[in-house]
């Protein structure tokens, strides 16, 4: 064997020893990051989990804050609804969701409000307008919804910002959110990606 031979053979070992890492013969697991997990929370048949330190109000006395996914000082970023039963009831005063609408993610048949982190239900400013700048279709755990993203403008113009939504018209559950921004979009997405159904 030439000394040219010898040096590739022992070049092809150290490298092979440098891209692996083992010790006492054991190899060593990759670390992964992990997201601390908050409160598992269900919506109808719909089962997602909120991250570390948000809290869902499921219902509230005065019904303002009804499917309010909140965190930190933000009263109501999201909400999470069941809407089997509003459905089911021909009287009901409901606007089914749509992205279809300029006001598409509001049920109500009143005048739809600005919520957004500094304006919380109850405080928000009426709402003037809701132009729809994105629809179509985004997952919810393994099922497809309506999607729809609008900016919305306000009475109050500080209010002004954008809403997201997510219908599922079968199983009946409606995802709002308010005052979207990429950090709190990115924080839907991975929630609504994790959820189940029963």
């Amino acid at each position: 064997m030439s000394f040219r031979h010898i040096a590739l053979a022992l070049a092809v070992v150290l490298s092979a020893a440098a891209c692996s890492t083992s010790t006492a013969g054991q190899a060593q697991p990759v670390p992964t990051v992990t997201r601390a997990a908050g409160p598992q929370v269900v919506v109808g048949t719909m089962h997602v989990t909120l991250p570390s330190g948000a809290k869902y109000t499921q219902a509230s006395e005065d019904g303002l804050l009804d499917g309010c996914v909140a965190e930190g000082t933000v009263v109501c970023e999201a909400r999470l609804l069941d809407l089997r039963e509003a459905t089911s009831d021909p009287n009901a005063p409901i606007n089914l969701p749509s992205a279809k609408r300029p006001f598409g993610w509001y049920t109500g048949t009143d005048v739809p409000t600005c919520i957004t982190p500094a304006s919380p239900p109850g405080q928000a400013a009426e709402a003037t307008g809701s132009n729809l700048v994105e629809s179509g279709y985004k997952p919810i755990g393994p099922k497809t919804a309506e999607y729809g993203r609008w900016e919305v403008t306000c009475k109050d113009a500080t209010q002004n910002n954008q809403v997201r939504m997510w219908w599922l018209p079968t199983s009946k559950i409606l995802v709002v959110q308010y005052g979207a921004s990429e950090t709190s979009n990115e924080k839907m997405d991975a929630v609504l990606a994790g959820a189940t159904f029963s």
